[in-house]
Parts: C-alpha cells; sequence; structure tokens
C-alpha cells in the first residue's frame, strides 16, 4: 500500500525545516508536522545564528536567498566576553571589577572565547519569526505544513518505522526524519539514547526586552542594521557553572544565562541562602551595574526558558534505524566553546544530510538500517566538531574555568569601575512564586483543561527526600506545600526558617545553620504539589526525573504556551 507520504519531517525548527525544503524543491511528497499552532511559537534561541558552514549544507543551500529574505534582526559585528566580580557598596557608590575580552584580543586568537570559531556573517534572530518564515517556505516549495500535531510515537510494521502516530491518527511514510529538539520522546522510544539526564544538558532561561532602534544603537555604539553580542562570565553567575548573554535584535535586546543544569542543582542545595531558580542568575545578571544601564528604560516583554543537548555527551553514536532518522537538537548536534553557542547551523546541515541520506536510499529502493547508514558518513564533519568541542570541555566546562579562572583574570587584566546606585529595589528580595507569576503573566497560554502532557506520580514524588523539580523549574508547576505555606524555591523557604530562628533569638552563623538543616528536613517531609497551567515546556523536570515518576511529554492539539519572540 502506498504511504501517505514519502517522508514525514517532525518538528518545524531550523533541522526540521531545511529537511522539508530541501525534499520539497526535489519534488519529494514530504510532511513538516510541528505540535505548535503556528511553527515557532513553542521554540527559543538565544540566539544567534551563522549563516555558513560546510559547503552545500548552509542556511542558503536549505533556503536560496536566505540572507535577502529572512526575517534576520541584527548582523552582528561585535562579539565580547565580560567578566564580572560581584558588586560592593563603597561610600555609597558600586565597585566591582571587569575584564572584557574582545576578537582583538590575544586570548581570543588562543581560542579561548570560540569567536574565532564563527567563520562568518552572524545575525541575531527571534524564532517565532524565523521558523515561521522557514517553514512558508517549505509550503512555497510543494511540503505540506501540518500543525497542532504532536508526534506521541512511531509507527512501526515489520520491525521498521513506518510512520508516526499523533494524538488522534495514524500517518504512515517511507522515512520518519525526527527534528523535534531536545525533548524527543521518540529517540528514547527507539532505544538510540536512553533518557537524558542532568549532567547532559544545559538550561536556559531568557527575558526579552522591548527598546526602539535609536535607543539600542546609540548605547551600544551602532550603526542601523549593525549587531553585538555580548557573554558573561565570573562570580555574577553564583557559582553555577556557566556564562550569560545579551544580544541586540532590532528593536529587542535578549538577555538569559545557560547553566549546566547538574551545576545548579548542586549548588541550590550548597547556596539556598542565594540561589533559588534559574531566574535568580539571570536577575543578578540584568541588576549588575555593568549589565543594568543597558537595559535601561526598556520594557520587559517575554519570559522564556529552553534546554540544550551537551553534544559531546548527547550525539548519538548511531542516529538511524530502519526508517528513522535523528537531526539536530535530537541528535545531540551542537557545541559550545568558550562563549560561542552554536547549534542552528549545524541543525540545518544535520537536516540536509538527512534528506540527501533520503534521496540515496530512495534510489535503492531500500529504507532499512543497512541503506540509511550513509546518513552517519555525511555526518562525519558534524561528529568532527562535536569531538573537538568535547574535548575543550575537558578545560572551559570544568568548575574551574568558570569560578577560579575569571577571577584570575579580574586580578591579572581586570579595571576597577565605579558606578552609582541605580536604585533600591531587589527582586530577589520577592519570593519566587510571585516574580515568575510576574513573568508567566505576559506569556500567551492555549490551556488544556482535559490533558496534562506531564505525567506525575505526586505520591512517589513527595516520598523522594530531594525534590529538586521545585527549584529547577523555570516557572511554578512544582511547589513544596507545607504547613508553613507554599514555595516554589529551596531559597524561599530557607529564608522563612532563618526569620523564624532570628524571631527565637538565635543569631548568626548558628541561626542559618538550623534554618539550613531544618530545610533540608521540610523538604524531604513536604508534599510536592503539581500544575502544568503555566509551563514553558523545557523539559527539565523530565530530565531530572526519574522515569515513572515524573515523565514529559509534549502538548496535544496546539496548546500550551505561544511565544510572541522566541
Amino acid at each position: 500500500m502506498k504511504p501517505d507520504y514519502d517522508v514525514i519531517v517532525v518538528g518545524a525548527g531550523p533541522a526540521g525545516c531545511a529537511a522539508a525544503n530541501y525534499l520539497a524543491r526535489q519534488g519529494v511528497d514530504v510532511a513538516l508536522v510541528d505540535k505548535a499552532q503556528v511553527p515557532g511559537q513553542k521554540n527559543v534561541t538565544g540566539g544567534v545564528i551563522y549563516t555558513q558552514y560546510l559547503p552545500g549544507y548552509s542556511f542558503d543551500d536549505a533556503f536560496p536567498g536566505f540572507r535577502e529574505e529572512a526575517p534576520l534582526e541584527r548582523k552582528i559585528v561585535s562579539h565580547e566576553v565580560a567578566i564580572l566580580s560581584q558588586p560592593e557598596t563603597w561610600n555609597g557608590n558600586v565597585v566591582y571589577r571587569r575584564a572584557r575580552i574582545g576578537e582583538g584580543s590575544f586570548l581570543n586568537k588562543l581560542g579561548v572565547t570560540g569567536f574565532n570559531l564563527t567563520g562568518s556573517e552572524g545575525y541575531s534572530v527571534l524564532r517565532a519569526k524565523l521558523d515561521k518564515w522557514m517553514a512558508r517556505k517549505v509550503s512555497e516549495s510543494g511540503g505540506v505544513v501540518v500543525t497542532y500535531k504532536a508526534v506521541e510515537d512511531l509507527y512501526r510494521e515489520d520491525n521498521q518505522v513506518r510512520g508516526v502516530i499523533t494524538s488522534s491518527e495514524t500517518v504512515t511514510c517511507n522515512l520518519v526524519i525526527d527534528a523535534s529538539g531536545v525533548t524527543s520522546r521518540l529517540v528514547d522510544r527507539t532505544g538510540l539514547r536512553p533518557p537524558l539526564t542532568p549532567d547532559k544538558v544545559y538550561h536556559g532561561v531568557k527575558h526579552v526586552y522591548r527598546l526602539s532602534p535609536e535607543k539600542i544603537e546609540e548605547r551600544f555604539g551602532l550603526k542601523p542594521g549593525e549587531g553585538k553580542a555580548i557573554f558573561y562570565m565570573g562570580d555574577v553567575m553564583q557559582g553555577v557553572n556557566g556564562g550569560g548573554f545579551l544580544y541586540t535584535n532590532h528593536d529587542t535586546l535578549s538577555v538569559g544565562v545557560v547553566i549546566s543544569l547538574d551545576s545548579f542543582l548542586d549548588r541550590a542545595i550548597e547556596k539556598m541562602d542565594i540561589l533559588g531558580k534559574p531566574l535568580d542568575i539571570l536577575e543578578s545578571l540584568e541588576t549588575h551595574p555593568e549589565v543594568a544601564p543597558l537595559l535601561e528604560g526598556s520594557e520587559l516583554v517575554e519570559y522564556s526558558a529552553h534546554n540544550i543537548p551537551k553534544g559531546y555527551k548527547t550525539m548519538l553514536a548511531q542516529p538511524y534505524t530502519s526508517g528513522y532518522i535523528v537531526a539536530g537538537d535530537a541528535l545531540g548536534a551542537f557545541i559550545k566553546i568558550g562563549g560561542l553557542i552554536d547549534g542552528m547551523r549545524r541543525a540545518v546541515a544535520t537536516g540536509i544530510m538527512a534528506a540527501q541520506a533520503y534521496l540515496r536510499a530512495a534510489k535503492e529502493g531500500d529504507f532499512s538500517a543497512k541503506t540509511l547508514a550513509i546518513y552517519k558518513e555525511l555526518l562525519r564533519p558534524i561528529y568532527r566538531d562535536v569531538q573537538r568541542s568535547g574535548r575543550n570541555a575537558m578545560l572551559t566546562e570544568s568548575s574551574i574555568a568558570y569560578r577560579l579562572a575569571p577571577r584570575f583574570m579580574l586580578r591579572l587584566t581586570g579595571e576597577k569601575v565605579e558606578a552609582k546606585v541605580q536604585k533600591d529595589f531587589n527582586p530577589l528580595n520577592i519570593d519566587a512564586i510571585k516574580r515568575v507569576q510576574e513573568r508567566t503573566g505576559l506569556l500567551d497560554y492555549d490551556e488544556d483543561k482535559e490533558y496534562s502532557h506531564i505525567k506525575v506520580d505526586t505520591a512517589k514524588a513527595s516520598a523522594q527526600r530531594l525534590k529538586m523539580w521545585v527549584s529547577a523549574c523555570p516557572v511554578n508547576c512544582y511547589t513544596l506545600v507545607l504547613e508553613k505555606g507554599v514555595f516554589a524555591s529551596l531559597k524561599d523557604l530557607y529564608e522563612y526558617n532563618l526569620a523564624r530562628r532570628v524571631a527565637e533569638g538565635v543569631a548568626g552563623d548558628k541561626a542559618k545553620a538550623l534554618a539550613r538543616a531544618e530545610t533540608i528536613e521540610d523538604m524531604a517531609r513536604a508534599r510536592l504539589n503539581f500544575d502544568h497551567v503555566a509551563c514553558v515546556a523545557c523539559g527539565t523536570c523530565g530530565v531530572i526525573g526519574p522515569p515513572g515518576i515524573v515523565d514529559f511529554g509534549h502538548e496535544r492539539d496546539g496548546h500550551g504556551v505561544r511565544f510572541k519572540y522566541g
């Protein structure tokens, strides 16, 4: 029986759109299936794309005329790393140390920053615009774009993948290209990789601020159409392995942090007095006197979160099975070297490679694993990049690189900076529930009142001693319920316990030690409450797991968050 389509591509991000458009332009009957109402509404990036990569595998190869037609925000003309100490108050002013590493610096030439690896023009982008444009190109090329459809499983016949199963139907094809991102459950179900764990992903949270193009250009010393990328390191990251970023868009600023999830989980217990949620690190960065003036007068318009695969730990050793190929973030085709966060051009390259693997298999009329093995051959340059980033990670992804090296740099080359106190208001003095609610209130949700895409066994979860879903969740899906109240972070619970100890007359370090011990015991005995209504679908809780207690899936029928910027 003839299948419904030659190829079904799952996920309308860079990898999926590149694969679908490449195939559609070759006359292949291809369907691009996405869970969002409009492609891009559920996707998030920092983000900067670098347009050139391998000859034949760039954005322009996937989408001819890309740089002329795509909704690119600004051309990045300057990259910089800023190493910052924590600010201190002195004589009524704020004092901190700062070291800057630019593209012309000796350290950049040594490859410390990763900027020397960009190799091409870079542009700031917003995924809600970009992915919508790419999906439209697929349609114009003759592909079928299907939205409102979450793919929940693979359809098999005779031990070979023959299509996909959605919440409402089974759709058949000769080949499935899985480009559904880091939260792909299809990869797990094929057995190509076990479920991801916290040590294998970065977690990112981001704010988008609206600011006029004229103000952006004046503030960052840019000409119209020009952009800047700044990466932040140092004590401003609260001791968590990771860094911050600020990208200039046309009339917005993207500000965020990217952190190792396992490092955050450890630090959230170790330093519960200062660190409650990933949002705390972002707000610490934004209120730093180096960054705050850059955001002055802007309007916060979006809050988002996203997980990113550590390619050197997640890249699939075998990226295919009979009737099925994996591309993009689902494959693990992502690198981070120094300040360089670089996944989208590799996603596009893997999408084109997946399309080429299909075309070769179609000539043979055979979509078995034996024929699809050509895909791994095509991926060789991607594997080389990821392996190189893994070697680099032994130095740049360590606690020494994130904590000790920045302090050494500040002492060696840093300058002392004095600034006036901007304002007395400290957002970290407000509890996590209220701060998160202010941000999720900015978002557009289409609530599913009948189906939850996250399955939580609250009885088993409540029995767990460490309930780290609470602190790691970038929103308020998970809370601790006690007779003392409801808490969305260990920091808030610790501050409650500390205030109570101080009120009892216990002072100093003894009060802090007692409050810390009490907080750990409170977490162990607390009832876990789960509510997915304000979920941003980052998948962090599923990564923490374990399976059977917390299982992350995808929203059905286009429900859930709808990012306007992404």
